[in-house]
């Protein structure tokens, strides 16, 4: 579960890490590629979880998904559909 639209966080933003200044991205890809495969658990972002009921072994969680505006079990990952987008970065409706 995942608030923002993408996994990685801030180290996501970094060139180098500290202290041995290693490339974050060489870290940070691998664990998010396999975040992204894991089977058994789902990767949902740009996701809240509003409400837990239930005890020990046995939850109930409700999830409040925001749009994503694409077909998620289309996507490649091409980018192609931001050129078409009527909404870019730092602008939003109205």
């Amino acid at each position: 579960m995942e608030r923002e639209p993408t996994i990685g966080g801030h180290m996501a933003q970094f060139d180098k890490t500290f202290p041995t200044l290693d490339c974050a991205a060489c870290i940070l890809t691998p664990k998010m590629s396999s975040v992204k495969n894991h089977k058994k658990s789902p990767l949902w972002t740009y996701s809240e979880v509003t409400q837990v009921d239930g005890y020990v072994g046995n939850y109930k969680v409700k999830v409040k998904r925001l749009p994503r505006y694409v077909q998620e079990d289309l996507c490649s990952g091409c980018l192609e559909c931001i050129k078409s987008c009527v909404f870019k970065e730092g602008q939003g409706p109205g």
